[in-house]
């Protein structure tokens, strides 16, 4: 550009300028490269040197994330045993290849058997505790064949005195009570084990019908959440009325209405179809409760009638026991004179009412209640039998995948618990390895699936390849400012890594090969808007850009601009605001300090500006 003369004003300002800053030479220009590499400043030559500038031109663009992260292997298994148990074998070492299958632990079989056995005899008790409580209600004359059992005790007695006693047509009036040919004892007797069966079917049925009816209501949740998920997941329960969800099928299909054209709806047939599949569950699920509630009450019903059954077999033996008892202190008296204390014990009780009564405290004890607790108790027994057989195949640990044992967390004698996270064997597969970081929320909408990335660890000097392979949506940050889990896929290598070493990730977001580019630091950025300053006939002129990758040299310009386009980078008569003091320089190039001991980080002076390179931008005192 040719030289002008100088108002005495401008020459003032150029003087002060000279004194100020080392003279970067006088036609031509000075080449600051940036220490990656790659940024030509055109300096000079403009407005008598007032702006600094650069020209657009097509060049190499790359837009990074820098980040750390953690490495892992892609398909790392912790084996733990599913069951509670004592470890028996250890079978396999840290490094050791294994296959899929292969034992690596056993567990203490005998304590596992055992407990086996200690559920079948927890069983057989169950069973045993119904079937005499069964024989009780059945059999209320045991109590006053028990208070009779002393006479018959008693001949033996009298045995010893030489006593005709063991001879039982000897007393048949002590043996009436236990008459079973008595016809009113033999109904009542049958009608309670008639009133046991039935309610012992009734329980089996009843519970047959709750697990039914867990079962649609489990079923009716599923559909109705796959309904809620046609619609959007915005209601929280399913509208049995269809004309709930009909409005927004034709608020969607309103031509009129843009935002709603723009944003299609749910498929009205999806929705209708998804919404009578939801009330149907729900009716198959509230016709199951009905039939439960109405098993249950046929249960109850059963239950009263067998309390009721048990009091008329009780009456009834009374009733039996209560005539011949009158006449068993004149037939017993002669035969039990010398153990007079047994005679009280037939006679007395059996003329007054706690005879009567003795049967009917045993008996009432054991009443329908407590047949349903029995049987209750026998289904859960049977539970636990095939609970604990089913843990014996689980004594066994074997590796859920091929590959090499990476740890080995447990040894013979140690007591686990099961599906422990802690007594585990690690094996790490030949799938190869992932690496696990966070991004900010100011950059990972930039983030996607696919984009390729470098990684480097300390346990190799390589530079590792990888490639994002997820992204979270979840906020994992600890902090105010909220970030972002990424999860990269290393590709295969031969390199030796480490689960749980650290890494250095490089993502790169965007970029391309000789598209239009201007220095990154001669765009301004206000929000969503980017600017740039072009200089037509000396005179900067402010131009909205749309930009495309953004590097840290370079900025990708794809509107806006045109090849050639001459861009302003810094305006030198622009004061440089600072802590300390103000004045003109290479604007957006670095701060303003008393005295500049080098050019600005990460740039070096390129040229022979005569007498080889200035040591540096220093401010000399005025004279």
């Amino acid at each position: 550009m040719p030289e002008h003369a100088a108002s005495p004003s401008v020459a003032r300002r150029q003087r002060t300028r000279r004194r100020r800053i080392v003279a970067l030479g006088t036609a031509g220009a000075v080449v600051l490269v940036a220490a990656g590499g790659g940024v030509a400043l055109a300096v000079g030559g403009s407005d008598e040197g007032r702006y600094r500038t650069a020209t657009a031109e097509r060049a190499s663009v790359e837009q990074v994330i820098d980040t750390v992260g953690t490495i892992a292997s892609a398909s790392r298994r912790d084996a733990a045993f599913s069951v509670d148990g004592t470890v028996a074998t250890v079978g396999v070492t840290v490094g050791q290849v294994v296959a899929a299958g292969d034992v690596l632990a056993t567990l203490d079989a005998e304590a596992l058997q055992d407990a086996v056995e200690r559920a079948q005899a927890d069983l057989a008790a169950a069973q045993q505790q119904l079937s005499d409580d069964l024989d009780a209600q059945t059999a209320p004359s045991s109590t006053p064949s028990s208070s009779s059992t002393p006479p018959s005790a008693a001949p033996s007695t009298s045995a010893d005195t030489d006593e005709p006693a063991d001879d039982p047509a000897a007393d048949p009036a002590a043996d009436r009570p236990d008459d079973p040919t008595d016809p009113a004892v033999e109904r009542a007797a049958a009608g309670v084990r008639a009133a046991q069966q039935a309610l012992l079917d009734q329980y089996q049925l009843t519970a047959d019908t709750l697990t039914a009816s867990s079962e649609s209501v489990t079923a009716s949740q599923a559909t109705c959440a796959a309904f809620l998920a046609v619609v959007g997941g915005d209601v929280e329960t399913p509208d049995p009325e269809p004309t709930a969800i009909e409005p927004p099928a034709t608020d969607t299909t309103d031509a009129t209405d843009a935002p709603v054209a723009d944003e299609p709806g749910p498929d009205p047939s999806a929705v209708e179809q998804a919404l009578a599949d939801c009330q149907a569950a729900l009716t198959g699920a509230l016709d199951a409760q009905t039939a439960t509630d109405a098993e249950q009450q046929a249960l109850m019903t059963l239950a009263t009638a067998l309390d009721e059954a048990v009091q008329a077999l009780q009456q009834a033996v009374a009733q039996s026991s209560s005539s011949p008892t009158t006449n068993t202190p004149s037939t017993s008296t002669p035969s039990t004179n010398a153990p007079s204390t047994s005679t009280p014990s037939t006679s007395t009780p059996s003329t007054s009412t706690p005879s009567t009564d003795s049967p009917s405290t045993n008996t009432t004890t054991v009443t329908a209640a407590t047949i349903v607790a029995d049987q209750a108790a026998i289904d859960l027994a049977a539970a636990n039998v095939t609970l604990a057989q089913s843990r014996l195949p689980f004594a066994t640990l074997t590796s859920p995948i091929a590959g090499r044992v990476a740890g080995v967390s447990l040894a013979p004698g140690d007591a686990v618990t099961a599906s422990s996270t802690t007594a585990v064997v690690t094996v790490l597969g030949p799938d190869g390895y992932t690496v696990t970081t966070s991004v900010p929320l100011t950059a990972i909408d930039i983030v996607s699936v696919g984009q390729p990335a470098q990684v480097t660890t300390p346990s190799t000097d390589t530079s590792l390849t990888a490639t994002v392979a997820g992204i979270g949506i979840l906020d994992t940050s600890t902090t105010a400012d909220p970030a972002y889990t990424v999860e990269l896929a290393v590709d295969p290598t031969d390199e030796q890594l480490y689960d749980g070493a650290s890494a250095q990730v490089r993502i790169t977001v965007a970029g391309a090969d000789e598209v239009l580019t201007v220095p990154t630091s001669a765009v301004h950025v206000d929000g969503t808007t980017a600017t740039v300053e072009v200089l037509e006939d000396g005179t900067p002129t402010e131009v909205a850009v749309t930009r495309g990758a953004v590097g840290t040299e370079r900025t990708e310009i794809t509107d806006g601009l045109t090849v050639g386009d001459e861009v302003v980078l810094a305006d030198l008569d622009e004061p440089i605001e600072s802590s300390t003091s103000t004045t003109t320089g290479l604007s957006g190039l670095g701060g303003d300090q008393t005295e500049m001991p080098g050019p600005p980080e990460g740039f070096v002076m390129n040229g022979d500006l005569g007498g080889g390179p200035p040591a540096g931008f220093t401010r000399r005192s005025d004279g």
